[in-house]
């Protein structure tokens, strides 16, 4: 007897036409993580759920699990973060970074909570580069992929206040010469903090090196388009 998921809390990540009248979801869930669905009939006009199976919006699910790609009952409004201009190129890119790093039905309940603040913060106009910069971080960190940013992973000492360091793919940071981040746009990091304008370059360069190294070469559509919507701002 198949089971059914009740009132499960999501967000559309990604919807794409199926056949005449349906659509496929990407949901990310809170309790189940990454959920490929099948909404039948939703493009009907008579629809009730149409108006809202949208990005951005959190909903209440309710599906069939029945088969890898489960079958949409029921979706209910529960909240929407109204993200505009440069905000909502952002979420299409935080958007696409969980499809490329979250592997299906693997619960992530902290890094929903924080997608969550990351769409807040963008609704709200927070400087969009920090905000970006600690949603990747949290993503590497709740994916598996984090690094400790307050220990010379070669040395094992405690970061250096006049030293510069490099990300070393699957080892961490490591104290050099020329290094592409100074101990203290790291320690910030470490801390949450605000980023200054050199912090955020310098956080920027070493976060695109660790994504990099985890795609393995796997381009990232939504980077492309708001690199280019950053530079002509």
């Amino acid at each position: 007897m198949s089971a059914v998921v009740h009132l499960q809390s999501g967000y559309i990540l990604q919807h794409r036409p199926y056949r005449e009248s349906s659509l496929l979801l990407e949901v990310f869930t809170a309790d189940h993580g990454l959920v490929p669905m099948l909404a039948k009939g939703v493009r009907k006009e008579k629809s009730r759920m149409a108006g809202v199976l949208l990005p951005f919006t959190q909903l209440s699910f309710s599906y069939l699990d029945r088969h890898e790609l489960k079958t949409l009952i029921r979706a209910e409004y529960l909240n929407n973060h109204d993200l505009q201009r440069l905000a909502l190129y952002c979420g299409f890119y935080v958007n696409e970074l969980l499809q490329k790093f979250l592997h299906k039905h693997d619960s992530h309940p902290q890094l929903f909570v924080c997608y969550q603040h990351c769409l807040q913060r963008l609704a709200a106009q927070h400087p969009v580069e920090e905000v970006l910069r600690y949603f990747e971080l949290q993503l590497l960190r709740e994916t598996g992929y984090g690094v400790q940013l307050d220990v010379d992973c070669r040395s094992g000492q405690t970061i250096q206040a006049d030293q510069r360091y490099d990300f070393i793919a699957a080892e961490g940071l490591s104290a050099a010469v020329n290094g592409m981040v100074s101990a203290q746009t790291l320690t910030l990091l470490a801390a949450g903090a605000p980023l200054d304008a050199a912090a955020l370059q310098e956080a920027k360069q070493l976060l695109r090196r660790m994504l990099d190294t985890c795609l393995q070469g796997q381009s990232l559509h939504s980077r492309d388009v708001l690199s280019k919507i950053i530079k002509y701002l």
